[in-house]
């Protein structure tokens, strides 16, 4: 029966050895293989021109990095200040997906339905 139990552990890609299981796919991909390129994709900065406001969030989180590596500071108090801009970062992002949101909404309306009137009184 312990015969049978290692060869469907070893049919899995596991080896057994004293005790000890471990994947054999993980130990031998761990690190990245040096022929992968990753697909080229536009600079961050030329993505981020048309947000000016998240950009320069991104800019003062990387200041506050490097204050905090440069300051004699603690983990904690460099925990603090990251977290800090992580959040305000949150909040940029997220009111510019929702002003993009909004824009892109706004203007669908006119096409999806012409008869539409965008201000003035209700009709009865």
């Amino acid at each position: 029966m312990a015969v049978r139990e290692i060869l469907e552990v070893s049919d899995l890609g596991l080896d057994p050895w004293e005790g000890f299981v471990y994947l054999k796919w993980f130990m031998n991909d761990e690190l990245a293989k040096p022929t992968e390129t990753i697909p080229s994709r536009r600079p961050l900065e030329a993505r981020l021109a048309h947000r000016p406001g998240v950009l320069a969030r991104l800019h003062q989180l990387a200041d506050t990095l490097d204050q905090s590596a440069g300051d004699d500071c603690t983990a904690d108090q460099a925990e603090e200040r990251v977290s800090a801009q992580v959040r305000q970062l949150a909040l940029e992002v997220l009111a510019q997906w929702a002003y993009e949101a909004n824009a892109q909404t706004q203007a669908q309306v006119p096409r999806q339905h012409p008869s539409a009137i965008r201000s003035g009184k209700k009709k009865r």
